[in-house]
This record gives C-alpha cells, structure tokens and sequence, in this order.
C-alpha cells in the first residue's frame, strides 16, 4: 500500500483554445531566458526548435491546413495568431488557457495555500512547447493535439525522448495525478522514479447499464477534481471515496483497478 501522506504533482493536457491578449514589455525569446517565467529552462532548445518548425510549416512550406486540421475562417485566423507567436504580447499559462478544465479550476477563487500548490505542482504537456507551468508567460497560439508536420513528423515523436527525464525528475518519490488523454500520457515513458502513477477516468453509465468513457465532460471534471487534490499538499486516492462531482460522478471502485504503483482511478455517474 503506497503511503497516503505522499506529496503530489499533477499533469494536465494544454488546451487548444487559448485566451486573446496580454502585456507587450518583452517577446518570448526573450522571456525564455528568466526562470520566473520559464520554469523548464532545459527544454529551451528543444522548444524553439518545435515553434520554428511549426510556423515555417504554416508559412513558408504551406502546411497550414494539414498541420492545424482546420478549414476557412477558422484557418485564417488560427495562421495570423500563430504566425505571430514570437512578437505577440505575454500572459501566464494559468490565464492564458480557456479550455474547461481551468474554467472548472477556477484558480482565482482559490485560497492562498491551494493557489500555490497550482502553481508549484501542476504541470502543462503541450504539443508544441513540452511541458509548462502555471506560471510561465506565453502569448496566443493555437496547435492541436497529435499535429503533424510534413517533412519533420509528428511533434509528439520529437517530444517524447525530451521530455520524459523531465518528468521523472519531477516525479521523484512524488503521486502523480494524471489527467493526461492517452495520446499525451504516451509521451511519458517512465522510469520508475515516482512513487504512484493515478490515471483519472471519468465515466457514464448508459441505458443499458455499460460504462461508457464521457469524453464530453472530461476536462471540465478533471478541473473540479483538481480543486479537491489541491486542498491539501498530500491528498490520497482514500480521500476521494466520498467525492461527487457537480453531475454525479462518483469513485467505482468496481471499475478501478491497480498495477504495481499504477493506479487507475474510474469516476462515473
């Protein structure tokens, strides 16, 4: 039985939608280069390799469409925003992302303790720049999960040997609470340097009584039970058997299962 009092670090996935605006006092080379800003300073190289990669593909080589999966208007708009990356002005990770899992998070009405939890333990996988913390600055941009770049591959490849000794550093002898879709969570490929692995699903029931994956839900829940895990530095997988979430998803024990040190944790309603 793994120990309950463990700290913890949590994974979430980068959302693709992002929110507009932000502070223009200095580009994002250049904010790369201060650690308050920039917590994973070691994937520097590999970062500006994948962002000059990526805007050459919408630019100069013509790939827009194939790399950003999208059509018309949505395009355009999309290839100004990102084809503006290095000189657009800055916000934070935590209020730069739009998607609903920080909705859900809800990170201002936090209290001081959690507020700082978020931020020491949570960490972004981002297809385009690696990993992220709550408080790195970064401007607007938009790239899908699993995007593809003719002639380069995909970006997942290039991150996945980059990034994983990152994240077994920050595992280290901690929980780790992942709310990783499976196509992110593969870019990890452990070591074994943490003490726990919890994967979160969360479930419905159908009709007929079989559990059915709720994808629609998915990241809106996972922002809720965020907030539960950041109430205390050492919540367990023993804290939540009491949990709901705000449609009724309850932990099913009979659907959980355990490996080894991996966990996986089913929530369903």
């Amino acid at each position: 039985m793994v120990g309950k009092s463990l700290r913890y670090r949590i994974l979430v996935p980068s959302s693709e939608r992002k929110r507009a605006g932000g502070v223009r006092v200095r580009d994002f080379r250049a904010a790369q280069l201060d650690r308050a800003a920039n917590r994973f300073a070691s994937l520097n190289k590999e970062r500006m390799q994948a962002l000059d990669t990526f805007l050459h593909a919408l630019n100069g080589a013509g790939h827009a469409r194939e790399v950003l999966r999208l059509n018309g208007a949505l395009l355009d708009k999309a290839v100004r925003m990102n084809l503006a990356f290095r000189e657009a002005p800055l916000l934070d990770v935590l209020q730069r992302e739009h998607g609903p899992l920080f909705a859900a998070l809800d990170a201002p009405s936090l209290d001081s303790a959690a507020r700082r939890r978020l931020r020491n333990e949570m960490v972004l996988v981002c297809p385009l720049l690696g990993l992220l913390s709550p408080a790195d600055e970064v401007p607007e941009y938009r790239c899908p999960i699993g995007a593809q770049i003719p002639g380069f591959g995909s970006l997942h490849a290039f991150w996945k040997p980059r990034i994983s000794p990152v994240l077994d550093r920050l595992a280290r002898g901690r929980r780790i609470w992942s709310f990783l879709p499976a196509r992110l969570q593969a870019l990890w490929t452990q070591s074994g340097t943490s003490a726990e692995i919890v994967h979160v699903l969360f479930m419905r029931t159908s009709k007929s009584g079989r559990a059915l994956a709720d994808h629609a839900g998915a990241q809106r829940l996972a922002g809720e039970l965020s907030r539960v895990l950041l109430a205390s530095a050492t919540t367990s997988p023993a804290d939540l058997t009491g949990w709901t979430s705000t449609e009724g998803h309850h932990l099913r024990e009979d659907l959980s299962r355990q490996q080894g040190n991996v966990r996986t944790l089913v929530f369903a309603r």
